[in-house]
């Protein structure tokens, strides 16, 4: 089991709490307003959450649902969970509304064979396996938002890795919460500073050390283009989705993506690097 980490500040009635290793990466959360006792009780609910969902979506972790499904959906259908089940409904939808662009198989969901009545999945192509890297952190930024809400919990801010961030409310000691975006080719430099209120954030691209981790589902060619695209929403997912299809968008598939979703342009920041 991951270690989680928590500190809570009395003059400040703030609390930092992060795990160091979750969904392949770091998670912290700062709740402000809140008593001690009140946001530890809230920390172990998302800590809990946090960790269901890895044991749920981690294909590396080889007792997930996911790996089940990954290991044995090539020979027969199998029968899924019933969130599970949800959840692939939800990226059928963001696949179709991207016109394939957003992609868990990262080569063609339409092999997916999908049977409502048994709630099963079967694969149609070999050596295919389902991926939910592009969507597993917004999907988990959603279930914290309704923990939050329901602990009653306005004043919050929620982060993995810098990549996918959940703000409610503003910082203490302005109207928003401020983040900066770094760019990733120049240690230090800060190339724009985008404001969250009760709002969800997600970026995606590439950097000197990383590269050849997006794909173009249609065309089976990754992106490395040093560009990065920042995406603001109310949905987590949807914050999610965006960022990784529009970084292999053509203009053309970009302007039919924002107009499906309806998202103002302000809320999308290409940077081409």
């Amino acid at each position: 089991m991951q270690s989680a980490f928590s500190d809570y500040y009395d003059s400040s009635s703030m609390f930092h709490g992060f795990l160091p290793d979750i969904m392949g990466t770091r998670f912290d959360i700062v709740i402000i307003g809140k008593g001690k006792s009140e946001t530890e009780e809230v920390w172990g609910k998302i800590c809990s959450e946090l960790r269901r969902l890895e044991r749920m979506l981690n294909r590396f972790d080889k007792e997930s649902e996911v790996t089940q499904i990954n290991l044995n959906a090539s020979r027969h259908p199998v029968e899924v969970s019933d969130e599970m089940w949800a959840i692939l409904m939800d990226c059928r939808y963001y696949h179709l509304a991207t016109s394939g662009l957003f992609d868990i198989t990262l080569k063609d969901f339409s092999k997916v064979i999908f049977n409502e009545n048994h709630r099963s999945v079967y694969f149609s192509l070999k050596d295919m396996h389902l991926d939910f890297g592009g969507y597993a952190k917004g999907y988990a930024l959603n279930k914290l938002k309704n923990i939050l809400l329901a602990a009653d919990i306005r004043q919050c801010f929620a982060d993995f890795g810098n990549s996918s961030i959940l703000a409610l409310g503003h910082h203490p000691y302005g109207t928003s919460w401020k983040v900066g975006i770094k760019n990733p080719f120049v240690e230090g430099e800060i190339m724009d500073e985008i404001e969250l209120r009760d709002e969800s954030m997600s970026s995606s691209g590439n950097t000197s050390s990383y590269t050849k981790h997006i794909i173009n589902p249609l065309s089976g060619e990754y992106n490395e283009e040093r560009k990065l695209v920042c995406a603001v929403s109310h949905n987590p997912v949807e914050a999610e989705v965006l960022t990784t299809t529009l970084m292999i968008a053509d203009p053309d598939k970009k302007k039919a993506i924002i107009n499906h979703f309806d998202i103002n342009t302000d809320k999308i920041k290409e940077y081409n690097l």
